[in-house]
């Protein structure tokens, strides 16, 4: 029953982010006069679905992780290659109404229209939850020490209210997770608030040192104490609409810190999650009645889904915003064979960052984690 509650939700969770993301797609093309053939949520074998009166299919399809809109003249669910067997077939007017036919500015429209409406729907999700219900806020408060942890050695206790890491202010519980995250020092220096009066605690982080399956040891930090349950704060109107492009100006700022620190060597992809961690994560968040905090959780994945898309990887949005934009500027259709070359090896390099994330989300699970640190020693 556990695992359907974490099945259900994933995919529940996934799909709407992926629906947002294509119908965005859907619009774009549609308005620049171009003919969708098929929008399916998943991927593989259709299921089921109906034809509407513009002649689109939408349909659900077996995999249902991803989804894809599918253009006239597109030669794979990616928009990577044009079917040009097909586009034979068609008339000039048909024609017209491919994606092939556009202008570079329409087709860098309808690849941004992806994951603009990633934003869009997290700003709106974000706004009707302010109003309506309140947006869920984690205070830097130690809700719960943990037994034996460094944190209740050094004297942290529940209640406590974190002022500042490392001489860093702290607002939120987030900022001292990051904090952690980023501590080269021996110690870590908390200053708490408790009974009114102000302590420094200084803690020594525990280092959990698990092998990976293909070799090498990853060192997690870890202190000791977990987040205090939510508050939520209703906003009005106007409050609720800055605090919706905060989220989403600082949800970016955090992704392109991120990545720094990947391409500075500060992090690793061991660091990162993937679609394991997400359904952990969902399905939680479900079982335990969260619905809001599960809503919201759709739109921390959406933001990310919006921001990854626009990276200048030529199989993502981005990439192809990057394409048109050169043939643009050059005025020159760049070589289909080359074009080929760099799809095929991004989307090699995006596989290979999925196994890898999956495979952290797979080693994290303590039992398989103990089987595979006895099985390479």
């Amino acid at each position: 029953m556990n695992s359907l509650y974490y099945l259900v939700s994933f995919f529940l969770v996934i799909n709407v982010i992926v629906f947002v993301h294509e119908y965005g797609h859907y619009l774009a093309a549609r308005k620049c006069g171009v003919k969708v053939s098929k929008f399916s949520i998943g991927i593989g074998p259709e299921i089921c679905g109906i034809n509407d009166d513009n002649g689109t299919r939408w349909c659900f399809s077996l995999l249902p992780i991803g989804g894809y809109v599918m253009m006239l003249g597109d030669g794979d669910i990616a928009s990577a290659t044009d079917d040009e067997e097909s586009l034979e077939k068609l008339s000039e007017e048909e024609k017209t109404h491919s994606f092939l036919a556009k202008s570079n500015w329409q087709k860098m429209g309808i690849a941004f229209c992806g994951p603009l409406f990633n934003y869009i729907y997290a700003f709106v999700v974000v706004i009707v939850i302010c109003i309506f219900y309140g947006v869920p806020t984690y205070r830097p408060i130690v809700g719960e020490v943990l037994k034996a942890s460094p944190a209740e050695k050094c004297g942290i206790l529940p209640g406590d209210k974190v002022l500042s890491v490392n001489g860093q202010k702290i607002e939120k519980y987030r900022d001292i997770v990051m904090k952690i995250a980023d501590n080269n020092s021996e110690k870590i220096n908390f200053l708490v608030e408790r009974n009114g009066k102000q302590l420094l605690i200084s803690v020594t982080p525990e280092t959990k040192e698990t092998k990976k399956l293909l070799g090498g040891v990853k060192k997690m930090k870890i202190v000791g104490i977990r987040s205090d349950t939510p508050i939520f704060e209703k906003k009005s109107f106007l409050s609720a609409v800055l605090y919706g492009f905060q989220v989403c100006i600082q949800s970016t700022g955090e992704m392109i810190y991120v990545l720094g620190k990947l391409f500075a060597g500060k992090k690793s992809l061991d660091d990162f999650g993937g679609v394991v961690h997400m359904a952990s994560i969902a399905g939680d968040l479900s079982k335990d009645g969260h619905f809001i905090l599960l809503i919201m959780f759709t739109v921390t994945l959406s933001l990310n889904l919006g921001f990854i898309n626009l990276l200048p990887l030529p199989v993502l949005d981005g990439g192809k915003i990057f394409i048109c934009l050169i043939e643009q500027v050059t005025a020159k259709t760049l070589n289909k064979i080359f074009q080929e070359y760099i799809m095929t090896g991004c989307a090699v390099l995006l596989i290979f960052l999925m196994l890898a994330t999956t495979i952290n989300d797979i080693l994290r699970i303590e039992v398989i984690n103990k089987f595979v640190s006895g099985l390479i020693g």
